[in-house]
C-alpha cells in the first residue's frame, strides 16, 4: 500500500514524518522525494530514504542521452496511479516536498513449522554403532 503527502518545507516534512513514525510506520517504508537535497542532516543516519530529482551530475548526463524524465525515474519506484504519480512530479518540480510511504504489509517472520532447523530427528544409533556394510 502506497500513500502520499505533500508539504511545502523542511520543517513541515519533519512533523509529517515524526507523525508518521508515531502511527506506527517504520522508518524503512518512509521516503522523502524533493527537488534539492534537504539542508536537514536529521535523517542522515536513519533508515528514512531521500531522494532529489535533480540528481549528480552522472545521473544529469544520462538521463540527457535516454531522454528520461528525472520526475518521472523518482516516482516510478513506487506503485502509484497515473494521476497521482503527475501531481507529485508537478508538484515536487514547483518546489513542494512529498513524503512517500511504501507499506511492507507481508509477514517477515520465519516460518518454523517448515524450517528444516527446527526439526527434530530420531537416531536409532549412530554411525559408529553399525554393524556391518555400509555402502
Amino acid at each position: 500500500m502506497t500513500h502520499f503527502k505533500l508539504v511545502t518545507n523542511e520543517e513541515t516534512a519533519i512533523q509529517a514524518i515524526n507523525a508518521l513514525l508515531q502511527d506506527g510506520y517504520r522508518e524503512h517504508e518512509i521516503t522523502i522525494i524533493s527537488k534539492e537535497r534537504l539542508q536537514t542532516d536529521r535523517y542522515n543516519d536513519s533508515e528514512v530514504k531521500q531522494k532529489h530529482t535533480s540528481g549528480t551530475i552522472s545521473d544529469k548526463f544520462l538521463r540527457f542521452f535516454i531522454g528520461e524524465d528525472p520526475e518521472e525515474a523518482v516516482f516510478s519506484r513506487f506503485n502509484l496511479a497515473d494521476k497521482d504519480k503527475e501531481q507529485l512530479k508537478s508538484a515536487v518540480f514547483n518546489g513542494s516536498i512529498a513524503i512517500v510511504v511504501n507499506r511492507d504489509d507481508a509477514v517477515q517472520e520465519e516460518v518454523t513449522q517448515t524450517n528444516s532447523a527446527y526439526e527434530t530427528q530420531d537416531f536409532k544409533h549412530h554411525p559408529s554403532e553399525h554393524k556391518g556394510n555400509i555402502e
